[in-house]
């Protein structure tokens, strides 16, 4: 059974016109199910746990990322298949796994190509895009056998498992893209834009990147504990204990999926 989790932010009257094309579309294609919109009132694992004792088996998130991210992170331990129907702004997981937004999804979902792709796993929570510490002043990232740490006070941690970040580039977009597939995390160290040219009248930004493969790591702190944000939303403090989760969530994907 098809379970669909709406986000609050649908209730918006903006999107009652693609909502309805959806939802028509969904009836057409006979993939129709059961529709919960969220509130403050009940949380998204109280929701997900509750539309799989009422037997779902597939459960589609209706929102963007912060949505998907949300659901995803209370999935890991449920037989679920996971499918996403991109509506509103912020939908680069989406893009990532080949799902164009709006009703055109609905295909996507009808034609039933599923991966079982890597989550990220920080402490006890499960990520599917990234973690991140914006100043990654006196922090080491213990590997094991090897530490490493930021060459600048003002580098910045990234953890990717999807990135879905877009950096500008010598006049072009560049995607620096993570396969979530290979079983492992792109742990990526930055420093920040600096200038450079003759006399500073060239002027062209520019940023160091370290980029480390990793399975697992454990980031501390030398000093005071810093914020550790999680999908953009969930913070946790340092120390902090980061793992790759393979296969751990079986998605939904579109035939120009981006891996």
């Amino acid at each position: 059974m098809y379970y669909y989790i709406y986000d609050a932010s649908l209730n918006d009257k903006k999107y009652s016109s693609s909502i309805h094309r959806i939802e028509n579309r969904l009836m057409q294609l006979g993939i129709s199910g059961r529709i919960e919109k969220l509130s403050l009132l009940k949380s998204f694992k109280e929701t997900v746990e509750d539309a799989v004792k009422k037997g779902a088996t597939t459960i589609v998130a209706v929102g963007n990322d912060n949505t998907v991210s949300k659901i995803v992170s209370v999935l890991p331990s449920l037989n679920i298949t996971f499918g996403i129907i991109p509506v509103g702004p912020n939908n680069q997981i989406a893009r990532i796994l080949g799902i164009p937004e709006g009703e055109q999804a609905c295909d996507v979902l009808s034609a039933r190509i599923t991966e079982k792709i890597d989550l990220g796993k920080a402490n006890q929570y499960y990520f599917i895009s990234s973690l991140a510490i914006p100043q990654s002043k006196d922090i080491i990232v213990d590997c094991g056998d090897y530490n490493i740490s930021a060459s600048s006070n003002h580098s910045s941690l990234n953890i990717y498992n999807i990135n879905t970040t877009e950096k500008s580039g010598y006049g072009e977009k560049k995607r620096y893209g993570s396969n979530p597939k290979d079983g492992l995390l792109e742990v990526v160290f930055e420093s920040p834009k600096q200038s450079h040219g003759l006399r500073n009248f060239f002027k062209k930004e520019y940023s160091t990147k370290s980029i480390f493969p990793l399975k697992k790591l454990k980031i501390k702190c030398s000093t005071n504990s810093l914020p550790v944000i999680v999908d953009g939303q969930v913070t946790f403090k340092t120390p902090v204990t980061v793992e790759v989760a393979p296969k751990k969530l079986k998605v939904i994907v579109g035939k120009n999926r981006m891996f």
